[in-house]
């Protein structure tokens, strides 16, 4: 499945527009983690930074699931 990465911070949202794999949601939150403690040994510009994980909808699935959002803060 197809997750999203949005990056919010002091400055508003920096949006993900391409995505990447994982095989479900703990593994896309655990990337999330990864991305959000990356972000926080980049200085004071990220501290107060959150990533938004949003799952995309798979077209052939036909399911009418909105998209399923987690959080990790940096």
């Amino acid at each position: 499945m197809r997750f999203y990465f949005h990056i919010v911070d002091k400055y508003g949202l920096c949006s993900d527009g391409t995505g990447c794999e994982h095989a479900d949601q703990d593994a896309a939150a655990q990337h999330a983690r990864r991305i959000a403690a990356e972000l926080a040994k980049a200085g004071e510009f990220f501290r107060s930074g959150i990533v938004l994980v949003a799952a995309g909808r798979e077209p052939s699935s036909g399911s009418d699931r909105g998209p399923t959002a987690l959080a990790a803060e940096a």
